[in-house]
């Protein structure tokens, strides 16, 4: 164990760089564990001298078969000669093909990475000198470069590959928003510990680079594969015979190659697992063993909370309006993770087990791990560690704004970027309609609900208010008592969905000419060509279509009881006047009843739009391009048909929330943002555009409009109560009192 003294109080006076307490005592590494490092590394350094050695192995028979089978063009005339010439030839076509495609992964150009942002150790004094002192504490190497990212992680890595000296650190900024300066410390302690061991750690970057290389050599496909597939698909027949053996030349050396890379894999786990609880040792020395913990779970939540923000983000594209500081959303999301999900993620994480095949040990396992050592840590500060940064908000914009440019490769401006402000109240507002549609619809899919608005504007008389909160409750009630049945009813809709969007797709690619893998789209076996394929997806589609009806039917009272719940608890609510609420529904209800409307004509396009897409892509693939053709148009024609009815529809109305565009309708908003080079681009950009955006839209209305219904009915449950304690008293009033 570490031997902590008297830890300083954590205050803004007291430097952070003053707070670490003690000295850490080394891990110490075990000759039998460098021993079975080393074997490790040993033998997967063989794995790729084994495929080497197949590539002299089909060297060989090619050299062979051109030595010795020259009989097969000895003495030859006329046709028989030709037939040689291609027999001899042939075998050499395929095995130099086999010999590039072997060859060409020593030289695959590495995928092309953004250049990181870099932080000035002049500008970040703080956190250089934070960082120094924990490399001096684990008995690290100080990092040549620290750099910076948008990942929910922290990395270090050698800077020049295995020969050489720099280290560099990688710090994920949601983690300096999400963590406490405690948690943070442990992290790069983690990090910083694979480098405490040495040798060992250069012998670990052997075996992951290996272990990638292999990945690369099996799975990867690049233009080259896919011309020796057209070119055998292509060529005469008698040449097509070498080619496709080339092609079952390089399927089977890649078999091989698959069978080599899982037993590397198999072989690295367990070292790479122990590199891993070692590492933990390290920062259970530094920040505690309880720390190492709470970090486990919050890391679970940050990364959760990414994938969150990341739909905010996605969602907000499509208004042209992109946050301007992701690690604060990150955060935001974080702490508004309801807490059945946080339950959910620890519970999960409690139970799960390390498998064989795993790199790194569960959090479970290494929790355990972690609590054996019982470390009371040398560094217990729990401000924020974004404290650690000289403008922590400055700097997250400008790597929130590498990430969009560099990463996901948009084009924006300055004007499409919203403020911190912004940021959190839309997402507030996003998390409130998850937590709105949850609350009423639960899992039903609420794009299958009706227009929820109906508000009367006149006053509601005495009598007829009572009257109407006796319509509210029983049709709260109502929503309440069908909607575990009806979230069964809604998942099998949306089967069906997929099964129809499935059967539209085979159905479309029979009536242009293809024949389809029956069992892919769940065809009878029997239909092998492309009219019986037709047929058989018609007729389907006409069963997929119907059951279809019948569930929406299902859901029916489920809906209409939900319709009439929100109406009449906006009404009721409408008695006690609230202009702002009375201004949001009087902007979003038109818009709500319109684009609800339009959830029909959507769902065909989504039903219709893969079909397009899969037609597109295997244009070329078809021996007459010009039966596809004719397909894609009429496909494109019903499409764009449906889309310009919906613009005609749509046009009246302005769109309802803040736009980078200024103020503007929600037909303009439903266009796809650019134009595009060809017709085919345009009707699958349209088409998408509409879908994407006017299904978010929906989602969004109803969100809001749910929120306004919400507080309405808290108002009405609060006026019964009041009234029950009312009566309650009016009896106590009431009854005789006792006598003293």
């Amino acid at each position: 164990m570490s031997n902590p003294v008297p830890i300083p109080a954590s205050s803004p006076a007291v430097s952070p760089l003053d707070s670490f307490a003690g000295e850490i005592v080394p891990a110490r590494l075990g000759a039998l564990y460098r021993l079975g490092l080393a074997v490790v590394a040993l033998s997967m350094v063989l794995l790729p001298l084994i495929y080497v050695g197949l590539i002299a192995l089909a060297a060989w028979g090619v050299v062979l078969h051109l030595r010795y089978d020259t009989w097969l063009v000895s003495g030859a005339t006329g046709r028989s000669a030709i037939y040689g010439l291609i027999a001899y030839l042939g075998p050499v076509v395929a095995g130099s093909i086999l010999l590039f495609f072997m060859v060409k992964p020593f030289f695959a150009a590495k995928a092309r990475v953004p250049d990181p942002i870099t932080l000035d150790p002049a500008r970040e004094p703080l956190l250089f000198a934070f960082v120094r002192r924990i490399c001096e504490l684990v008995g690290a190497q100080s990092p040549s470069r620290i750099d910076v990212d948008c990942d929910v992680n922290a990395s270090a890595s050698l800077s020049r590959g295995i020969l050489s000296r720099k280290l560099v650190l990688t710090i994920g900024l949601p983690l300096a928003s999400g963590l406490n300066m405690q948690q943070f410390a442990g992290v790069l302690a983690h990090e910083f510990g694979h480098f405490a061991q040495g040798a060992g750690m250069r012998l670990t970057y052997i075996i992951r680079r290996i272990n990638f290389w292999f990945a690369r050599v099996v799975f990867e496909r690049d233009a080259w594969d896919i011309k020796l597939d057209e070119m055998a698909r292509d060529t005469d027949f008698r040449l097509g015979i070498f080619l496709h053996a080339a092609r079952g030349c390089v399927w089977l050396t890649r078999r091989i190659l698959w069978a080599l890379m899982h037993a590397g894999h198999l072989i690295s786990c367990f070292m790479l697992r122990q590199m891993e609880y070692d590492a933990d040792r390290y920062e259970a020395k530094l920040a505690g063993s309880d720390a190492f913990e709470s970090t486990a779970l919050r890391l679970r939540l940050l990364g959760v909370a990414t994938q969150v923000a990341y739909d905010d983000v996605r969602q907000s594209w499509t208004s042209r309006r992109l946050p301007e500081n992701l690690p604060l959303l990150i955060d935001h999301k974080a702490a508004s993770l309801p807490r059945e999900v946080t339950e959910k993620i620890s519970a999960a994480t409690s139970t799960q087990k390390t498998g064989w095949r795993d790199t790194h040990p569960c959090d479970s396992d290494r929790v355990q791990a972690v609590r054996r050592l019982n470390e009371s840590g040398v560094f217990r500060r729990t401000e924020p560690a974004a404290q650690l940064f000289s403008d922590f908000a400055e700097l997250s914009r400008v790597v929130t704004r590498h990430t969009y440019e560099k990463h996901f490769e948009l084009e924006f401006t300055n004007e499409n970027l919203m403020s911190a402000e912004e940021i959190l109240r839309e997402s507030a507002a996003s998390t409130e309609a998850d937590k709105m549609i949850g609350k009423f619809f639960g899992a039903v899919n609420v794009s299958l609900a009706p227009a929820l608005v109906e508000v009367e504007s006149r006053s509601v008389e005495d009598q007829e208010r009572a009257v109407l909160e006796n319509q509210w409750r029983e049709a709260r009630r109502t929503t309440k008592w069908l909607r575990a049945e009806m979230e069964k009813q809604s998942n099998r809709w949306n089967e069906l969905r997929q099964r129809k969007t499935e059967l539209t797709s085979a159905y479309r690619l029979a009536r242009a000419g293809f024949r389809v893998e029956p069992g892919k789209f769940g065809l009878p076996e029997a239909a092998t060509s492309a009219g019986e394929q037709e047929r058989a997806s018609q007729m389907e589609l006409t069963h997929v279509v119907a059951d279809l009806a019948d569930v929406r039917a299902g859901l029916e009272p489920f809906m209409e009881a939900m319709r009439l719940r929100v109406t009449l608890a906006l009404r009721l609510a409408a008695a006690s006047p609230d202009p702002a609420a009375e201004k949001i529904l009087a902007d979003l209800g038109p818009v709500h009843r319109q684009v609800s409307a339009e959830m029909a004509g959507l769902h065909e396009l989504s039903s219709e739009l893969p079909a397009f897409v899969l037609l597109a892509q295997n244009h070329d693939h078809h021996a007459n391009p010009g039966d596809v053709e004719r397909e894609m148009s009429k496909l494109a024609e019903e499409m764009q048909e449906v889309t310009a009815g919906i613009q005609g529809r749509l046009k009246p109305l302005a769109y309802p929330f803040p736009h980078a565009r200024g103020p503007l309708t929600v037909a303009e908003f439903a266009r796809p943002d650019a134009a595009s080079s060809s017709r085919w681009e345009q009707a699958f950009s349209e088409t998408n555009s509409h879908i994407e955006k006017l299904f978010a839209l929906n989602f969004r209305l109803i969100g809001r409009i749910l929120a306004l219904a919400d507080a309405a009915e808290k108002k009405l449950n609060a006026s019964q109560q009041n009234e029950e304690e009312a009566k309650e008293e009016e009896k106590v009033d009431a009854a005789p009192r006792g006598t003293a």
